[in-house]
């Protein structure tokens, strides 16, 4: 095979875009979303963490049964799932339905599409195990790029032409999407490189107990991180309500969300470099930070251009924690448990967003817009606390 045919980063480039647009619909507008089917903000959260609780149960069991089965299984499962929410989503916006219904096929699409998400990082693992260059982090710049102009274009459909834009916007980057995972190239089984270790008896894939056992120190940094990816979901699905008080609205919702991913792009873009000559540990350390940071000054944010300007932060907030957590994980882990450790590590980032939906929709409800902030801050502190505790274990123990 020619090297050039070798090169998947312009269709996993193609591939993280259409997710990540499709994402810009589905979660960052899904409160807007139920809010206009009749939901309150509390339901929403218990919806919305539901979703993620039993994404979060079901990744590491996929993860292990890609691992004992192939991850040459990739391209076709993230296929199925993402059918999945094509024909959950579609129905919840065609059909009259119940309001229970509504929900239920909501949450049965959004967790469909977590799942699909999930298996991104181990799709990238795979490829780049395999001999084909693949660069994670171009994919996820173009990713962010996607993500801010889907959140512009949606936030100024949502404006103008309503809440049900969000998701016809996202049902078509759905079906342009499931066309590039066919395009991906398959691999035999018996042509895999883990599959060819396995075979010679030189790796044993650990079941989910035993892995959590031998990766104790990796999984509570994880675990670490889960509270901020707590304070990412607080703060970005929860940014109506940041806007409704100053007399925004969705379409700021989605100019503040651009500006977010704008900002963001660059270090994505260059973050394989950037994770060579920088320790990701370090990284890390600063995002539970700068969480915090951006928590204290949304508190005191009273114009929409302040709040533009502190959610272009996001370079130093969420592009420190989510794409380092794939390096971390690619270096300590086996290349037998990959699937498994980067489904792990996507579970509990997905718990945390989970948490923050469900604690952040209480607080609003029951105490307000400023107690929701001060549990962002809370949660951030405990994330970098918990990080830096296990790293500098991690560092002696080495």
């Amino acid at each position: 095979m020619k090297p050039s045919a070798r090169n998947l980063t312009p269709l996993y480039c193609l591939h993280q875009g259409a997710v990540s647009f499709a994402y810009a619909g589905i979660a960052s507008f899904a409160v807007a979303y139920l809010m206009s089917k009749g939901f309150d903000t509390a339901l929403i959260g218990v919806l919305l963490a539901a979703t993620s609780t039993l994404s979060c149960v079901l990744q590491p069991l996929i993860g292990s049964y890609v691992d004992r089965r192939s991850m040459t299984i990739l391209p076709g499962m993230i296929l199925g799932f993402q059918a999945a929410v094509f024909v959950c989503l579609a129905a919840v916006e065609v059909l009259v339905l119940p309001r229970l219904l509504v929900g239920v096929l909501f949450t049965a699409g959004y967790l469909s599409y977590l799942m699909a998400l999930s298996l991104n990082n181990s799709l990238c693992a795979h490829y780049s195990r395999n001999g084909y260059r693949i660069d994670y982090g171009m994919g996820a710049g173009v990713g962010a790029f996607s993500f801010s102009l889907g959140s512009l274009g949606i936030g100024y459909l949502v404006g103008r032409l309503g809440a049900s834009w969000a998701i016809i916007s996202a049902l078509a980057l759905t079906a342009l999407d499931m066309v590039l995972i066919l395009c991906y190239p398959r691999l035999r089984p018996e042509d895999e490189v883990v599959a060819r270790m396995k075979q010679d008896g030189d790796v044993q894939s650990l079941s989910i107990p035993a892995f959590c056992r031998r990766y104790r120190l990796l999984m509570t940094t994880i675990a670490g991180a889960m509270f901020l990816a707590a304070c990412h979901s607080m703060l970005e699905n929860f940014l109506i309500q940041i806007f409704g008080r100053i007399g925004g609205g969705s379409q700021q919702v989605g100019v503040a969300l651009f500006w977010a991913g704008v900002s963001s792009a660059p270090f994505l873009l260059s973050v394989e470099k950037v994770q060579r000559r920088v320790d990701v540990e370090v990284l890390l350390r600063l995002s539970g930070l700068f969480f915090m940071l951006k928590a204290v000054l949304l508190i005191f944010a009273r114009s929409i251009p302040s709040v533009y300007f502190i959610y272009m932060m996001q370079t130093v907030t969420y592009g420190f924690s989510s794409p380092l957590l794939y390096y971390l994980v690619l270096r300590r882990v086996e290349p037998a448990d990959l699937a498994k450790g980067q489904m792990l590590s996507s579970a509990l980032y997905t718990l945390g967003g989970g948490m923050g939906n469900s604690v952040g929709g209480a607080a609003i409800e029951f105490a307000g817009l400023n107690a929701m902030l001060l549990l962002v801050t809370a949660f951030a502190a405990i994330g970098a606390v918990i990080i830096n505790w296990t790293l500098h274990k991690a560092h002696k123990k080495a």
